[in-house]
């Protein structure tokens, strides 16, 4: 099962990027509503609401599975699941939120989660579960952060590692994949100029500041952090890297699917996350049996960016106290390493992450297997890399959009740099 790159971990996962399907089985959209308080609920009987995305009906057994077995610890508190598709959530949980309907526990990204956060939509979870935060990777729960107050629990992720072909590789006079950046674009242009294809690719530059210590934005939120001499130096280095032919036009535009080109034999190296490796076996059986997987490159901070869905508890829950229990409880380790056998997600408990699932396949030469155990080994080294601001998506577009002006334009890097922070700054303060 593979989810759809765009749409990530939220049809599992691509978060995020895992297979998917929308609408009907045992979540649906139900016959209540957010805010309808208790009614329909036995006497004496509390009732919450819980949102997820996209995870119906293809997980109706275990999401129902976990349902029952917290209703079964917690007499009295009745849950209700509701699904909702990925293409609706943003609508559907942006009008929820102005009209105070929100569900008890929802399933949100990291976009979206700061969206409800800056509406004072979610509950503060540092308040309602103080020592919740021991049992997380310490990069990962800053994912349910905005200005520095934590609104959500991490539930399943995703980090990459590499997927490479040793047969390009080896045609080039290498016997090892990259172990840093530079070495994979020294590699990449060896394989240019032996074999006419591509080693390594970028397309968007806002996960790569952060892994060299460079902040989006500043401590206090207010104003942008990136334009300093390295930033700048950065989009230089990739501008000649572009004008020397290693960056190929088409993954940078979007205009090809980076799988695809690796599936082709376009392209040596694909960072990505291990649960998105079967694509490849899909495409092409012969180039996946070619492969292994590596582990990440990474930057001068060591670490690797991580993909997130969390669980958030509406402020204006009528059942604060049952929803937070409910909210730590599937994300608990025995819930959450119960999800990662069934679909190929890492989890966001230091517990779940000690299990032989996890722990083993080191040797393994099927790329997936080794590829889950190298994602795993990253998690005290992943960190949540996007902006914790409202505007997170506007920022990282405009990023990225001065970015591809250097390398296809030609503008000059310090006025990009100048440019990317000016609108920063605006989209910050407006």
């Amino acid at each position: 099962m593979v989810l759809k790159k765009g749409k990530w971990l939220v049809m599992l996962l691509a978060l995020v990027m895992l297979v998917s399907a929308c609408g009907g089985g045992g979540g649906g959209e139900g016959s209540s509503k957010p805010g309808d308080g208790d009614k329909g609920a036995a006497a004496g009987e509390k009732k919450i609401t819980f949102w997820t995305i996209s995870l119906s009906p293809t997980f109706d057994d275990y999401i129902n599975g976990v349902i029952k077995a917290f209703e079964e610890q917690n007499p009295g508190v009745k849950v209700e699941w509701q699904d909702i598709p990925f293409d609706n959530v943003e609508q559907r949980t942006l009008t929820a939120a102005a009209s105070g309907q929100l569900a008890d526990v929802l399933n949100l990204n990291t976009d979206y989660l700061k969206k409800l956060s800056a509406l004072g939509a979610v509950a503060n979870i540092d308040e309602l579960l103080p020592d919740a935060k021991k049992d997380f990777f310490e990069g990962v729960w800053t994912s349910g952060q905005f200005e520095g107050v934590t609104y959500a629990l991490p539930w399943y992720l995703s980090n990459s590692v590499i997927l490479y072909n040793k047969d390009l590789l080896a045609k080039a006079g290498f016997d090892h994949p990259p172990a840093t950046e530079e070495e994979a674009w020294e590699m990449s242009s060896a394989i240019k100029e032996v074999t006419g294809f591509y080693g390594h690719s970028i397309k968007d530059i806002h996960l790569y500041l952060p892994r060299y210590g460079i902040n989006i934005v500043s401590d206090d939120f207010k104003s942008a952090a990136f334009n300093k001499p390295e930033t700048v130096e950065i989009f230089k280095k990739f501008k000649e890297r572009y004008d020397a032919g290693l960056i190929p036009e088409e993954i940078l535009l979007g205009q090809a699917k980076v799988q695809e080109w690796y599936a082709q034999e376009k392209l040596a190296f694909w960072q990505t996350g291990p649960q998105l490796f079967r694509q490849i076996n899909d495409l092409s059986p012969e180039v996946y049996n070619k492969s292994a997987a590596a582990t990440n490159l990474v930057g001068s901070t060591g670490q690797s960016h991580v993909a997130i869905m969390n669980i958030a508890v509406s402020e204006k829950s009528k059942h604060k106290e049952e929803a937070a229990k409910f909210a730590q409880f599937i994300t608990n380790a025995e819930n959450q390493l119960a999800f990662a056998k069934i679909v190929a997600i890492l989890p966001s408990v230091k517990e779940a992450a000690k299990d032989p699932f996890f722990t083993e396949g080191e040797n393994s030469e099927e790329p997936s297997e080794r590829g889950r155990f190298l994602a795993a080994q990253q998690l005290e080294k992943s960190v949540d890399m996007l902006a914790p601001v409202e505007n997170v998506s506007q920022i990282n577009k405009t990023i990225n959009e001065e970015f591809h002006r250097v390398l296809l334009e030609g503008k000059d890097p310090a006025q990009a740099v100048a440019d990317a922070e000016a609108e920063v700054n605006r989209l910050l303060n407006q």
